[in-house]
């Protein structure tokens, strides 16, 4: 099982230690980036593990690599020296590991390392992705039987992560090494850090204000309470959620880990931010994925890679879970009664018979939507800057719609006892701005936000302010990734 090496980037020693303080019963090993340290700090290091009181590893990251440190090799040699060195006479403990780069050969540092039983991490940074040449980096890196080799990938896209666990599943041998990928892309390299055979996984002190050392890196509670990190195993079953790069914020592992974790399941939920469908489906058969969500922007974009399709994606148009059927995806939608149930709690009723809503977008949210409002009895009209999208969606309902035209806020006139938002805007790591800026709330509305994240949205907030009845898409989340938990488990979701 992988260590949890807190990364601490802290500008003082004190902070650093203050942050090893809050984490020290989550992790296992820190690492000191000392190329995060001011300057006046930067020969004081040689105390660190003494104070930590738990295995350190000393990092002086160079800006060509990924780090911070700008000041030349002489200096960064002399941090490394002193990092190293006792003091005096004084048995202090020493660093546990040295990590430096697989062009720093420094013959008297690395005699240093060894002398006091400090062992070296040897690694190469690919900052610009996968290189084409990646067997030969690694049997290079590779080569020292006494130095543990580290491959930390800064991935384009979806292909240099399948590429990663091309290489490195399954194990190559080697009893120590550390594999990572860096950036939104990589996310699932750090939860899957048992899979890569890496014997750390890197976790950031942001909850102590400070910065993480890599994009992607977790605070150590989140890895461990909802990514189960001291118990998954490689025999786990893999679910996920595909989605855009905002895909990273959702809330949908920490309630399927939780039903999970409740029902005793060895199974592991994690979001895969994609670039595209293809290295996503690709890269979901090497992890042998059993089941996934689908989110913005890829509900109608899985459509031509399923082998069959339920009777509610069917009508719909779009899909937002696939089962694992052999070799093929079986695609459902969940959204819809998600939706349903969650937009009749909000407004109070069973019905919407008597209820003339607007559906602002045209995506594969608002086909649920819409689905669901045709279901429930509601009068409807569809407004989207895409019209014939707007045209489409609207007239397999006997809907009304319009562009973003003067058209649609006379529609909104008359449809306006419930106004459900569905596009992307607002989502958290996505477009800001409110999508019907235009529209004047005259307080009679009630306003349901698909988006839950943020809690509250610009468009929210102006209906608030208004007198309207305000709900955002929590609900509607919940209640659908229960009908998709219970298609991944074949169980109920469990409450307690």
């Amino acid at each position: 099982m992988p260590q949890i090496c807190l990364c601490l980037t802290g500008s003082t020693i004190a902070q650093n230690l203050a942050a090893v303080e809050k984490y020290r019963d989550k992790v296992d090993m820190v690492e000191l980036r000392a190329d995060y340290l001011d300057p006046g700090e930067l020969f004081h290091v040689r105390a660190f593990p003494e104070k930590a009181g738990l295995p350190s590893i000393l990092t002086v990251r160079r800006l060509s690599d990924g780090g911070r440190f700008d000041l030349g090799e002489g200096v960064r040699l002399v941090i490394f020296a002193k990092g190293l060195a006792f003091a005096d006479s004084e048995q202090r403990k020493n660093f546990s590991y040295v990590d430096v780069e697989y062009d720093f050969h420094i013959p008297s540092i690395q005699e240093a390392a060894r002398t006091f039983g400090t062992k070296i991490i040897r690694s190469k940074h690919c900052m610009n992705g996968m290189p084409d040449d990646i067997e030969r980096v690694w049997r290079d890196l590779s080569a020292r039987p006494y130095e543990i080799p580290k491959l930390a990938v800064a991935a384009r896209g979806l292909r240099d992560i399948d590429s990663v666990f091309r290489l490195f599943q399954g194990g190559d041998g080697r009893s120590e090494r550390v594999v990572v990928s860096m950036g939104e892309y990589g996310f699932c390299t750090r939860v899957l850090a048992e899979r890569l055979g890496s014997m750390l996984v890197y976790a950031s002190a942001s909850g102590s204000g400070l910065d993480p050392a890599a994009p992607g890196q977790l605070e150590p509670s989140k890895l461990i309470d909802t990514y189960r990190a001291r118990e998954f195993s490689s025999d786990w079953n893999l679910y996920g959620i595909l989605g855009g790069p905002a895909v990273i914020h959702s809330l949908s592992p920490r309630i399927h880990n939780a039903g999970f974790s409740r029902l005793g399941l060895r199974s592991l939920y994690l979001p895969f931010p994609a670039d595209e469908v293809e290295p996503f489906l690709s890269l979901a058969n090497r992890l042998d994925i059993r089941g996934f969500s689908i989110t913005v922007p890829y509900k109608e974009k899985i459509l031509p890679y399923l082998s069959r399709r339920s009777a509610e994606v069917e009508a719909i148009g779009a899909c937002n879970t696939a089962i694992r059927d052999g070799s093929g995806w079986i695609g459902y939608n969940t959204d819809a009664y998600g939706f349903s149930a969650d937009v009749r709690r909000f407004l109070g009723v069973e019905s919407l018979k008597d209820i003339k809503a607007t559906i602002v977008g045209a995506g594969g949210a608002a086909k649920a939507v819409a689905y669901a409002l045709k279901s429930l009895g509601a009068q409807a009209c569809i407004i989207n800057r895409n019209m014939s999208k707007a045209k489409h969606l609207a007239e397999a309902y006997g809907f009304e719609w319009s562009g973003m035209t003067e058209r649609a806020a006379d529609l909104m006139e008359r449809y306006n006892d419930l106004i459900v938002q569905t596009t992307s805007v607002g989502l958290e790591g996505g477009m800001s701005g409110d999508p019907i800026e235009w529209y004047e709330f005259s307080g009679r509305e009630a306003l349901y936000e698909t988006i839950y994240n943020p809690p509250e949205t610009e468009v929210m907030r102006r209906a608030r302010a208004a007198g309207c009845r305000v709900s955002n898409g929590l609900g509607m989340l919940q209640a659908q990734a229960e009908a998709q938990f219970s298609l991944f488990s074949g169980m109920d979701y469990p409450h307690h």
